[in-house]
């Protein structure tokens, strides 16, 4: 989630409001009631039912802009939300909220606007990836080399050495009681398969050490799994939201190495409760000791929630707390979309199994 001053925050959770966009490049800037209003979408998971390993989906925007002459497509343009200050008509606190770095990939004019369509650099990554590198390598040589030649920064940190941790907060050891740090998840890759992608390469790196990736609201390539609630949301910024009776946990997990192996941990009968199930040619009996206490026993609630004061402090991946006053429901944010009018709302959803297929 990210952090704004008090007065942005006080101002965000109040209904009296009123929200510009703006779109930067070197040479440009584009805000004001230029920008009509816009769509956007972003998810950690590339299924409709399940949290997934290994995801890795980009994010876009739709958006109208009212008649100009400008040349979009083909251009990149970092993208930030303001709060307008009632009293100077300009950014409050002059604080711009980040949203990302975007590519408008298709421009098309329609009477008096333009409608754009922007995706991050995540969205070229269908292409096969052959190595600028030599091969074998780390797995950290591979992200970098993957996210130079999306023009990409790679977010993550490797250098620092600190200890792993589960969802709560526990550190992580291995099966023979040894502490593990980040380190550990150093592993070399031996090939590349043929015909992989760079979208297919990246998710067997994130799998690997369970998480999902996605670009971050910087422009750089980040991993990142379900952590604790950043925050709490009640009946009176959101509309009544569809959950499930019962929460998803998850029970085991299932790793297809090849055809001949077959890597597991945890409860693996479908019927007993959510098994993970996923392929990764890299895995090995360490890394999934390592990740599945990472996300062992994680649940959450099915979900689908309509945000009246959306909050572009939001990060996919990031956890939020449902109260309705007397239960509290934990929803990871696997699927995040904001509607700009002026105004903001979201529509925020955590996938998973239905009441019907819990039974």
């Amino acid at each position: 989630m990210y952090t704004v001053s008090d007065i942005v925050s006080s101002k965000i959770e109040s209904y009296c409001r009123t929200w510009r966009m703006e779109l930067e490049d070197t040479n440009s800037i584009l805000t004001g009631d230029k920008i009509v209003s816009a769509s956007s979408t972003v998810q950690s998971t590339s299924l409709s039912d399940d949290i997934e390993l290994g995801a890795v989906c980009s994010q876009s925007w739709n958006m109208t802009i009212s008649a100009t002459e400008t040349a979009f497509l083909g251009k990149e343009y970092d993208t930030y939300l303001y709060l307008v200050d009632y009293e100077t008509s300009g950014i409050l606190s002059d604080e711009k909220i980040p949203m990302g770095r975007f590519t408008c990939v298709k421009s098309k004019k329609s009477g008096g606007s333009v409608q754009l369509t922007m995706a991050d650099r995540l969205y070229f990554s269908d292409k096969s990836y052959v190595p600028h590198i030599p091969m074998p390598n780390w797995n950290k040589a591979v992200e970098d080399d993957i996210c130079r030649q999306l023009g990409l920064q790679n977010g993550n940190d490797y250098t620092e050495v600190r200890l792993l941790r589960d969802k709560n907060g526990r550190r992580l050891i291995d099966k023979n009681g040894k502490v593990l740090y980040s380190k550990y998840f150093y592993f070399k890759v031996s090939s590349v398969p043929k015909d992989v992608t760079m979208r297919q390469m990246l998710s067997y790196l994130a799998s690997a050490q369970g998480e999902f990736g996605y670009v971050d609201r910087y422009g750089k390539y980040v991993r990142k799994w379900y952590g604790k609630s950043v925050k709490t949301l009640d009946n009176n910024t959101i509309d009544l939201p569809t959950l499930s009776e019962r929460q998803n946990v998850i029970f085991g997990i299932v790793c297809k190495v090849n055809d001949d192996t077959t890597l597991s941990l945890g409860v693996t009968d479908t019927t007993q409760g959510r098994v993970l199930e996923f392929e990764n040619p890299y895995m090995t009996e360490s890394l999934l000791q390592s990740l599945w206490r990472r996300i062992g026993g994680f649940s959450w609630y099915t979900t689908e929630l309509y945000h009246r004061l959306g909050d572009p402090r939001f990060d996919i991946g990031d956890v939020v707390t449902y109260t309705n006053g007397t239960d509290n429901y934990d929803i990871p944010i696997t699927n995040l979309g904001f509607n700009f009018d002026g105004g903001l709302s979201a529509d925020i959803s955590a996938v998973g199994l239905s009441v019907e297929e819990q039974l």
